[in-house]
């Protein structure tokens, strides 16, 4: 369908393939295996009969629109304290379902259902990704494109459409191809998940920092991280080149870019509205403000009383004023 391709086009989207809808009875054992290991946060559908099943349930579905929507803008990183380059700008959700469903107005027009889905479902985004050859998968475990590195957000559309699919074979998506013998990004690891099939995602760090219980051992890997990590990402020579987004919603906000703790620990519900605005701001207020603490009391500042406003806060200011004998 020519008009699909011009709309996507149109965009911007460079990086996009389609998946023929079936349940992916290879990839099965996968899944299964980080099931029983427990390697799944609680953000993850971890039932591996979800995950395999590309259909998501609906049998009317034929065919999988998957498409990688660039963020990168520099990489920038304040020395202070400082947010995933990914969470800079605005929400990604709401961006990233507004372009798609532009896409999905193209089917509805010629007679074809269609729903749209963005880091809300069962799917595994990243294999079926490599499948339709919008990317490849790193050591990483993030989806590598040519054009943006792994800076992308990726994007589902399921339709009853059906096209010729040219499709990569999804036993080939963790044989890391893309990276050649490099391992940078294994050995920069803060949590050191990354080496072997399995790894266990409850661990990364940018989960870490998004989970609202946090061990006393974890507290040190923090180093600043307000939401997110970025690290894996970074070291990765294949971002080095990476080309800087062309969608204006997801240029970096000055006070993301260069966050104050201090504004974001003494925030009320009205400052806390323009992180909201954000990809940070679904963890809620309580969250920002522990991870700021955490940056303070890291770097020896006083993290005064009256910021700790909630038991939450009250508990984990005295965990912290005991870690770092303030």
């Amino acid at each position: 369908m020519k008009e699909l391709h011009d709309r996507i086009r149109k965009l911007g989207i460079e990086h996009y393939g389609f998946v023929k809808a079936r349940r992916l009875e290879g990839s099965r054992e996968y899944f299964l295996e980080r099931e029983k290991r427990k390697l799944s946060t609680t953000f993850e559908e971890s039932d591996a009969d979800l995950r395999t099943d590309l259909t998501l349930g609906m049998p009317w579905v034929r065919t999988v629109i998957s498409l990688a929507i660039p963020y990168y803008y520099d990489s920038y990183i304040s020395k202070g304290a400082y947010f995933s380059l990914y969470s800079q700008g605005k929400d990604y959700h709401a961006v990233v379902r507004g372009m798609l469903s532009e896409v999905s107005a193209v089917l509805s027009a010629n007679g074809f259902r269609s729903e749209v889905f963005c880091d809300d479902n069962a799917l595994p985004e990243r294999l079926i990704a490599h499948m339709a050859g919008t990317g490849s998968i790193g050591r990483n475990h993030l989806l590598i494109t040519r054009k943006y590195g792994s800076y992308v957000f990726l994007g589902e559309i399921l339709t009853d459409w059906e096209t010729e699919a040219d499709e990569r074979d999804p036993e080939d998506a963790l044989k890391h191809t893309i990276c050649g013998e490099c391992d940078i990004c294994q050995r920069a690891c803060p949590t050191s998940i990354l080496h072997g099939e399995y790894y266990d995602t409850s661990r990364c760090m940018s989960y870490i920092t998004q989970d609202k219980k946090v061990k006393d051992e974890d507290i040190d890997l923090f180093r600043g991280r307000l939401f997110g990590c970025d690290t894996c990402q970074r070291v990765c020579p294949l971002n080095k080149f990476a080309e800087r987004s062309h969608v204006s919603l997801f240029q970096p906000l000055p006070y993301m870019r260069d966050p104050d703790l201090n504004e974001i620990m003494a925030m009320d519900n009205k400052t806390f509205n323009k992180y909201r605005e954000t990809s940070s701001g679904w963890r809620g207020k309580k969250l920002l403000k522990r991870n700021a603490m955490i940056a303070l009391a890291s770097k020896g500042m006083e993290i005064r009383e009256e910021y700790a406003d909630t038991e939450y806060l009250k508990d984990m200011r005295e965990r912290l004023l005991k870690r770092y004998n303030l």
